[in-house]
């Protein structure tokens, strides 16, 4: 009886430290090192800028609409990346302010190569246009723990007038 009392002690205490260790609490708090961070590595990545007519005016209500976000893997010696990583589909639809201004600000997960926003513009009149922004790693700036920082990029948009049928 007494063996089977501390078979079933001891396989309880395994069964518990492993799952202490899953959910961590082994190592919450560590003496001397103040706590630890739990989560996820993120950066911000913000893309700005105007929409204008082809005289350089900028159109109010013009729909801008960031369809996706493609991660890309760092290429290395060993790993050459032969498509996205991760794809996400965003479809948001925003609208220029009155001097034709636009932003879109993306909080995903950085470690990526590059992150590719996928942008187009529409306003009657005009023909459509589409952009991809890519940033990459190196864009970041000012990061401190799990945020890597925030890159930002400004594109100017000249719509062209439709062809007339």
């Amino acid at each position: 009886m007494k063996r089977f009392n501390r078979k079933f002690i001891k396989g309880t205490n395994w069964a518990l430290a492993g799952l202490m260790s899953l959910f961590g609490f082994s190592s919450c708090n560590i003496i001397g090192i103040g706590g630890m961070e739990y989560g996820t590595p993120y950066a911000e990545f913000v893309v700005s800028g105007k929409v204008t007519d082809p005289d350089g005016r900028g159109l109010q209500g013009a729909n801008v609409t960031v369809s996706k976000v493609d991660m890309h893997y760092r290429a290395t010696s060993d790993f050459i990346p032969d498509r996205n990583v991760i794809t996400e589909d965003i479809r948001k639809t925003l609208q220029t302010s009155a001097n034709g201004d636009f932003g879109y600000s993306y909080r995903g997960t950085p470690g990526n190569d590059s992150i590719n926003i996928h942008i187009k513009f529409e306003k009657e009149r005009f023909e459509a246009e589409s952009v991809k922004v890519t940033f990459f790693e190196s864009d970041l700036k000012g990061g401190k723990g799990w945020s890597e920082g925030r890159a930002e990029k400004r594109i100017n948009i000249k719509l062209k007038n439709k062809k007339s049928e």
